[in-house]
């Protein structure tokens, strides 16, 4: 290592920490205090600023949730909550799945603009009430996610013909002629799979968890994820005109999931090992692309920022250090984003939380922030 790098090595570590980067959870979180502020209402409606209509998706609110638990803050845990049951789930979130989007209509009043529930939303927010609910010793968000957790299976899955339990993106609008389906990779962290097979042994989680494993890896044959595959029992996965297999906002997180878990996870080390190619096109770039192909292993233009830090842990985990660095010194250089860019300062909380060990996943799926040790 030259002396070059070893003090751009020093000095990026130095200022990661005085930025927040790495912090006693048992004080506040600098940059979740920054996404409050410019993305959550006082009412906890998170806001794509700048979005054609004030979106708020149950994406949004359901990352929020994860954050808060993050940094045991239970005040803002339940605006989002309550904000998202009253709102999305038409006042009670365990006799409908929270619609997918909610923004400002033609006639310029604040309503659900789209209706159909996420799959991964609802995953998210099911992890979070259930991993709050160990957390906080709060039994009523143990009761609401084991109710959604049943939802989710009744509503959102299907069994696939010699693929297994599968999650459908959403309840409509994903299965055609019961003989081809679209799937979402994204959609899928093994993580809560694995965790809700232990907190629902009852419910068909571990079958759901292994079938979505095959269908991350096999959808991706050159360890590139793309955004969406089609899948028919006779043709396995694959893509037409209307489903491409470009990878790019949705296929991000494929990556970053991968980097969140356990290292004796399973199908942890296949991950990581499948998706080599994609962090040999960060550390040969020094930058993230904005588009790769799963068919054909391509790549190209760059991605924004928020996708440099959602590669920080599988980068970390590849050992490419030193690509690791320059990307920190660009988001270190431009932080503007924190302010304005809803889904780049999402994928940025994950990251920084993750690669400075905020938290823990366990081999099981089980969240454990690091205020759950320290701060009692």
């Amino acid at each position: 290592m030259n002396i070059y790098f070893k003090t751009c090595l020093i000095l990026t570590v130095f200022l990661f920490s005085a930025n927040g980067f790495s912090q006693n959870m048992c004080t506040p979180w600098p940059q979740w205090d920054t996404f409050k502020t410019n993305f959550i209402s006082p009412e906890g409606r998170v806001i794509d600023i700048g979005s054609r209509q004030s979106i708020t998706t149950s994406e949004g609110q359901s990352y929020a949730l994860f954050f808060a638990l993050i940094a045991n803050d239970q005040a803002t845990f339940d605006k989002v909550l309550n904000w998202t049951q009253i709102n999305l789930a038409e006042g009670d979130l365990s006799t409908r799945l929270p619609a997918w989007q909610w923004g400002i209509n033609k006639q310029g009043q604040e309503t659900i603009l789209d209706s159909n529930p996420a799959s991964d939303s609802d995953l998210w927010i099911a992890y979070a009430l259930s991993q709050a609910a160990q957390l906080w010793q709060d039994r009523r968000y143990s009761v609401l996610a084991a109710v959604m957790a049943k939802r989710i299976i009744r509503e959102e899955t299907a069994y696939l013909p010699n693929l297994g339990l599968s999650l459908l993106p959403g309840p409509h609008g994903f299965e055609f002629d019961k003989t081809r389906w679209k799937l979402n990779p994204s959609y899928v962290p093994l993580f809560i799979l694995k965790q809700f097979s232990q907190l629902y042994p009852n419910s068909p989680w571990q079958q759901l968890h292994d079938a979505s494993a095959k269908m991350i890896i096999e959808s991706s044959p050159k360890g590139l994820s793309p955004d969406w595959v089609m899948y028919q029992a006779d043709k396995g996965f694959y893509h037409d005109k209307t489903t491409t297999d470009i990878g790019s906002y949705n296929a991000i997180r494929v990556y970053l999931w991968a980097g969140m878990m356990a290292d004796d996870a399973p199908f942890r080390d296949e991950l990581i090992t499948h998706f080599k190619p994609m962090s040999n096109h960060v550390a040969n770039r020094v930058k993230t692309p904005l588009n790769v192909f799963s068919k054909t292993g391509k790549a190209q233009k760059n991605g924004p920022l928020g996708f440099d830090a959602a590669m920080l842990p599988l980068l970390e985990i590849h050992n490419e250090i030193q690509a690791k660095t320059a990307l920190q010194q660009q988001l270190m250089v431009d932080t503007t984003f924190t302010k304005n860019r809803y889904y780049d300062s999402v994928l940025y909380l994950f990251s920084l939380s993750t690669i400075n060990k905020l938290y823990e996943i366990d081999t099981l799926g089980k969240l454990e922030p690091k205020w759950s040790n320290k701060c009692h």
